[in-house]
């Protein structure tokens, strides 16, 4: 799949590096966005003196925690015109007649933004 970005092989959820709130520890549940969606961080969160002096999981920067998305098997790249308009870690939908991603308005609910072009899928 040309698009393809990450996917989780084992049936599990794919776990990315993305930005936590202050005091984020391993293990907790951390709320993405205002539409419902959520991760469990695997890592605690990078803080700056982590960030200096280099004590910090491999591949996150400051502000960073690896962070498990339950449901979330693949993500995908989108065109960044195509979700512009959706807010950070907003529900995205697909809509098949037009072969855009979009936001959400009774097409098919696909999954979130992630960032400016890439949509995180849900398992169905």
């Amino acid at each position: 799949m040309k698009n393809l970005k990450h996917l989780a092989y084992t049936g599990g959820a794919v776990t990315l590096a993305l930005m936590v709130p202050d005091g984020t520890k391993s293990g907790d549940i951390v709320k993405l966005g205002a539409a419902g969606f959520y991760g469990i961080a695997q890592t605690d969160r990078v803080s700056a003196d982590m960030a200096k002096t280099g004590k910090h999981p491999q591949g996150l920067i400051e502000g960073q925690a690896s962070t498990f998305l339950p449901g979330i098997v693949m993500t995908v790249t989108a065109p960044a015109a195509d979700i512009a308009a959706i807010a950070a870690f907003g529900k995205v939908d697909f809509d098949p007649a037009t072969r855009k991603y979009v936001a959400p308005a009774g097409a098919a609910f696909i999954g979130y933004k992630l960032n400016a072009n890439t949509v995180a899928l849900r398992a169905n």
